[in-house]
Formats: C-alpha cells, structure tokens, sequence
C-alpha cells in the first residue's frame, strides 16, 4: 500500500517528465499484473482500519489524477474514465472470490470503495458487474449483501437506485437478485430501511411502476420482514390524505403515491389486510373528504381510484361497493390494474450495455488535435433557456393568482415561465396589497416555504428569500407565530431554519425602521430633477426677488415603528420550543450554527424592540434562555460569540430599575463566565469580543450609564464570522441554504 501511495503522490506533484512518465509507466504495470487486486485482498483481510478512506478516495480518483498531467505523458487508454471504471470493477469482484473461502474477513474497505466508484464513476457500470457477479451463484448474493453494509450514507443512494431501475434483466429474475442482496440487511440497517422505504417513496419518487413492485417484494419474502410492509402503508395511507401532500405536491408525485400504496396493498395476504383493516378506514376516511374538496380533476380523480381499490378488498360493503362518478383515464385504469400483478407483457427488456474491452496494445495518440474538432457538433441539440419567453409571459395582478399559480399542477414548460413570472412579482403585490391580507398572506408562506427549485431560475433564492420577508412585513403577528412554529418541525433541512431565521431577522429590522418625512430642501431637489432649464431659471429669480420676514422650520415628523406591537411575536414564539426533540436537528450537539443563530437572531430582535414596553421583560427572558447554554461545558465558538452579542443587547437596553432589581444575578453570573473566556477561549474573535462585552456590562452596571449609540450596537457586537454576513446581507447563510434545499 505504501508503496502504491508512493506512486500517486509523485503523479500527482512531480514537475519533471522524466519522473512523470516514469510514476505513470509503474502505475501502469501495478494495474496490468493485478496488484490491484491483491491491494484490496490484503486490506480486507487486515483488522486494521487505518487510512481506508484516503486509500479508497485514492483508487477512484486515479483517472482525474492523470488527465491533468495527460498532455506531457504518453498515456494508455486503459485509464480513462469509462475504462477504469471497469478495471477497478473486474479487480474488485475478483477480490471477492478470492475472500470467499477465507475466515475473519472485514467487507469495510471494499464498501467503501464500491460507493466511491458509484459517485465519481459510472453508477450504471458498477451495478452492472455487481449483477453479473451475483447472476454466479447465491454466494456471490450474500458478498455483496454484505459488501453494502459498509457503503456509507451519502454513497447508499447512488450504489441502490440502479438495481431498481435496470431495465435490461427479466423481471422475475431481477427480484430475486435484489431479495438475495437487499432482503438480510432491510431489517439490521437503518439506513438501508430509510433510503428505501422513504426517500425514494416519499421524496425521490419513480414515475415506473417496475421499481416500485421490486422495492416491496423483498419484504414479503420473510416473516420477520412484513411488519415494514404493514408500518410502510401506514405511512404512505398518512401522506396521501394530508392536505398539504395534495395542494402542493405536483400531481405525478402524488399519484405515484397512490400506485406505492395499492403496490404495497397488493403484497398483503387476506389475514394480514383483515387485522389493519379498522386502521386502514380511518385513513381512508381522513384522507377522502381532502381530495373530494380538492380544486384539481387529477386529485380528487386519484383519491377517489385509490379509495375504491382498497375498500373493495377489504370487503367492505359488498353488496353495495364504493363507487365515485368520474371519468376513466389512463392513470385511473393504470391505478386498477396495479391489483393484478407486474406483467413484462408492456415491458421491453433492453439489450445489457456492452462492457469495454481493454486491450494492452492500443494507446491513446499522444497528440490530441482531434478534440478540437467541430466535426460532431451538429448533433448537440441548442440549450433553450426559458427566460427569453419570459417576456411574453402576462405576469399576475392579484395575489390570489398568484397563489393558483403556484398551487396548479406543472406539466409544461410555459408553466415554469409563469411561475418564474410570478415569483418576481410577488414581492411588489404584496407590498402594494391594501387592507388585511393575513390569510393570502399565510398562504403565500406555506407554499413558498416548502417549494423547490424544480425549474431553472438563477435568482430562485432571492426572490424566495424576498418574498417571505414581505409576506412577514405585511401580515407580522400571522406570518412571525407560522414561522417560528415551523423552525421546530422536523420536516426542514438546516437550510430551511436558517432561512426562517434570516427572515425573522430581516422583517424585524424592516418593520423596526422609523421613516422620517423628507425636508423641504429634498422635495425641491426631487421637483427640479423633473423639471426643464428655463423653469429652473425662473423659479431661482423668483427665490431671489421674493423677500420673507420670517420661515417657519419645519421638523421631519418620524412614522411609527410598526414593530412594537408585534414584537412579542418574533421573540416569544420563536424561543418556547428549544428542548422539543426532533429527529433532525440537535441544538446542543451537532447543529450548534443553528443554535449561534438562533441566539443572535433573539438578540437582533431585541435590539429592533429596544424602544417598546415590553423590552425590558423581553431582555430577562433572554437572559435566562442564554444562561441555560453557559453551563455546557463543550460549547461552539459561534454560540459563544452569539451569547456575548445578546448579553451585551440586553445589558444596554435594560433600564437601571431593572437591571438593579431584576437581572443583576443573571449578569454577574454571564460577566464571569465571560471573563474565563479571555484565558480559556481558543478564538481570537470570541477573546475580542468579550472584552467588548465585558466592557459595555462594566459600563452600564458600575456607572449607571447607557452608551449614546444602540443603533450601532448590531454592527459592532455581533458575532464576529456574522458582522458583514447576517446585518447587511446574507452570502454565507444563502449559500448554506441553497445546498441544503
């Protein structure tokens, strides 16, 4: 291995040619002789787990490593990428037949790489020679059963999803392979059970009814595999009759939804449908009156399908069965049909795509002027960008339309042009709405919340972003209570809470801003931009001709903080959840940025109420929530500098009544903590800024005194990595958010 390592190294950071050439000539040879092979033997027979990982990232980026030094090496075509693919394949199932006989085996570094390969190859490739491997013999089966034990999370999915979509093995053959490889681990692997009986039901669908009968068969196979089966349409039964699931899902989701359940329903023997059949009738009866009063023909069509289909074999009122009145289509016969079986009578079973041959004679030509050639470029079809008919696009002039925009189903393009259209628009209807629009506006929040990028739109983030903060601005006590209750749902990525936590932050400084009515020097400059050069001539002899005796001044007369009122209900709302316990997000552990943010955010809420009553309560309240987190002792340097900037809020905002009578425990007990930081922090920024905040507590507890300046406060005592990112704008936090969505 070291000596593999070696090679690589100097492939990849040599500068002479003589030495390049040279490392490439060995690397060459140590794949041609099978050394490959025996590498992987070795590392699988090792009970050491040192630098597997590196190894394995190592070996799949092999074919990367040369195409940067292609053009000053003589280089054989056996590592370009669709080639090695194979020879790591050949060499990695070879392996395995070789370990077959052997004792206290360890499948770890082989899954490691199978999932690399998957990622950073040809996915198609390695489930293809995985297939032909298993097609040998049933041992072959439980290797690779194994093999996929060690694949990790984020390489599941890519090594999985292929064995349900091959189209080129018979049906009956394909669900045995994939009993034979997925049906020992469903049960013992969580993740395994996750990725396939939830992420690629409920959120990476397939539009083929094939995959679907292959995902559920596996759990028919064993007793003590059924239960899934029984907890999967439960689950499914759940989706399909909420009402968000059938107002904002588009259409091909949710009637792939109903084929998964009657798929899942067909699987089910007459004992097991007769025990689940009272709980199978509540959700039916949950579940029908929302698509009976849905506004789309398809939903209300596939309810009432699905509905039928299951009463039916449940034998529920035989002499009169369950019968809607609608129209039969080709999705509702697809759905009728779906009882029946899988038939391959529909199904053309393709050619397997032919593997490359590699032959050790033939080389790649050492000159590569045929790459520029524009021999092949007539058969490149043009990319057609929507965003030119966009302009012939009639945008929308009431919100309401807005909202049947966004809810109606998506079939075509010139729909995407329309919701594009209608996403810029948004913004400028609902500052211009008049009189109370909380609930159009609450609308807009749910559906915007929770809508993906399905289209491309370069400026999809913004406008999102945009339109939540006006919708707060708008409607603040409706929009604030829905949005703080959503950052505790466990339905949303990080991104997602950081977004309605850079909202909250961004309506409270729009809603905080007091407005000053312009002076009359800026009305007449406004007057004389809009006027010609004789009027202006004229209006200045007059100014110089007209004698006054005595000018009132007038004084800019400010509007009234619209944020007062309501500030309640971004502050109190959003901080009465932090111990519920979610599946997907772990303040105090692994999510401490969302933790930091959420504290800041508090803190900036404050500041924009620095001005309203219930301030000073509000600042206790804080207080006591941040005081709970300085008793961690493994704390996040972000959550200590966003401590600190809420500290230091409060402590400037707090009248000295309070602050004597009220806090003054809290605060010496944070101004210790924070004086241990200056010797025990590791952070630069967090050492400044408690000097900063220790110097404003010293201030206002010894003196009595309150800095001039509260306005600056956000900007100078914010968590240093936030300063330029979270007050004026948002890069890092959008950038976080637009990974994740």
């Amino acid at each position: 291995m070291d000596c593999f390592l070696t090679i690589l190294s100097s492939l990849k950071q040599g500068r002479h040619l003589k030495v390049l050439q040279a490392s490439y000539d060995v690397l060459k040879q140590f794949v041609s002789v099978g050394r490959l092979q025996q590498l992987i033997v070795e590392k699988s027979l090792s009970r050491s787990n040192v630098e597997i990982e590196s190894l394995a990232t190592h070996l799949c980026n092999i074919p990367e490593s040369i195409d940067n030094k292609m053009n000053l090496l003589n280089t054989h075509h056996l590592f370009e990428k669709k080639n090695y693919v194979v020879v790591l394949m050949q060499n990695i199932l070879g392996a395995l037949e070789r370990l077959q006989n052997q004792s206290s085996v360890k499948y770890d570094f082989v899954g490691k790489l199978v999932g690399k390969l998957a990622v950073l190859g040809d996915r198609n490739v390695v489930v293809q020679c995985l297939l032909e491997f298993v097609n040998r013999g049933h041992e072959n089966g439980e290797q690779i059963s194994e093999v996929l034990t060690f694949v990790s999370s984020q390489h599941l999915e890519a090594v999985t999803l292929p064995f349900f979509t091959c189209d080129y093995i018979p049906f009956q053959e394909l669900k045995q392979f994939i009993n034979v490889i997925f049906g020992p681990k469903i049960v013992l692997i969580g993740k395994l059970c996750t990725l396939l009986y939830h992420r690629l039901i409920f959120i990476k669908y397939f539009k083929d009814v094939r995959p679907k009968y292959l995902l559920f068969y596996p759990l028919t196979t064993r007793e003590e595999r059924r239960y899934l089966l029984t907890k999967t349409l439960f689950e499914l039964l759940t989706v399909w009759g909420n009402k968000s699931s059938v107002d904002l899902q588009p259409y091909e989701h949710h009637l792939a939804l109903c084929e998964s359940i009657i798929i899942c329903f067909y699987y089910m023997d007459n004992d097991e449908r007769l025990i689940i059949k009272e709980k199978i009738m509540m959700l039916l009866a949950a579940g029908m009156p929302v698509h009976l009063d849905s506004n789309h023909s398809d939903f209300r069509r596939a309810g009432m399908v699905t509905a039928e289909i299951l009463t039916q074999f449940l034998g529920i009122s035989t002499e009169a069965p369950l019968k809607f009145d609608y129209e039969e289509t080709a999705d509702t016969r697809k759905l009728k049909s779906l009882l029946e079986g899988y038939t391959e009578e529909d199904f053309v079973v393709k050619e397997p795509p032919a593997q490359l041959i590699i032959e050790s004679d033939q080389k790649v030509p050492d000159k590569f002027t045929d790459l520029d050639s524009d021999d092949d470029e007539d058969d490149l079809k043009p990319f057609s960008s929507s965003d030119k008919n966009l302009a012939t696009v009639k945008p929308p002039v009431y919100l309401k339309e807005c909202i049947e925009i966004l809810t109606e189903t998506r079939d075509a393009e010139k729909d995407f042009d329309k919701i594009a259209v209608t996403l810029r628009t948004l913004p400028r209807l609902l500052v211009e709405a008049k009189g109370s629009v909380d609930e159009l506006a609450l609308e807009i929040t749910q559906i915007i919340l929770s809508l993906s990028s399905e289209f491309y739109m370069e400026d999809f983030i913004e406008c999102r972003k945009r339109i939540l903060i006006n919708c707060a601005v708008v409607a603040p006590r409706t929009v604030a209570d829905y949005l703080s209750y959503q950052f505790y749902e466990d339905n949303y990525t990080i991104g997602h809470r950081l977004d309605i936590l850079d909202v909250i932050v961004q309506a409270s400084r729009e809603l905080s801003k007091i407005e000053l009515s312009p002076s009359e020097d800026q009305i007449e400059k406004t007057k004389m931009l809009n006027m010609k050069p004789w009027e202006i001539e004229v209006m200045e002899r007059l100014k110089k001709k007209t004698k006054r005796f005595n000018s009132a001044t007038k004084i800019a007369i400010g509007k009234e903080n619209k944020f007062n009122p309501v500030c309640g209900n971004f502050f109190y709302a959003l901080m009465n959840q932090y111990d519920k316990e979610l599946r997907t997000l772990s303040l105090t552990e692994e999510d401490t940025l969302v933790l930091g943010r959420l504290i800041y955010t508090l803190g900036v809420v404050l500041h924009c109420a620095s001005n309203a009553p219930a301030a000073p309560n509000m600042g206790k309240t804080l207080l006591d929530f941040v005081r709970v987190f300085t008793d961690i002792y493994v704390l996040d340097e972000y959550v200590k500098q966003s401590i600190l900037f809420a500290t230091s809020i409060v402590a400037q905002i707090s009248p000295v009544a309070v602050m004597t009578a009220e806090i003054y425990p809290q605060l010496m007990d944070i101004r210790l903590w924070a004086e241990e930081l200056l010797t025990d922090s590791i952070s630069a920024d967090t050492t400044e800024l408690a000097v900063y905040a220790l110097d404003i507590m010293d201030t206002v507890i010894g003196r009595g005194l309150f800095p001039s300046d509260v306005s600056s406060l956000s900007k100078e005592y914010a968590p240093l990595s936030l300063k330029d990112t979270v007050i004026n704008s948002n890069p890092k936090i959008s950038e976080i958010s637009s990974s994740d969505s």
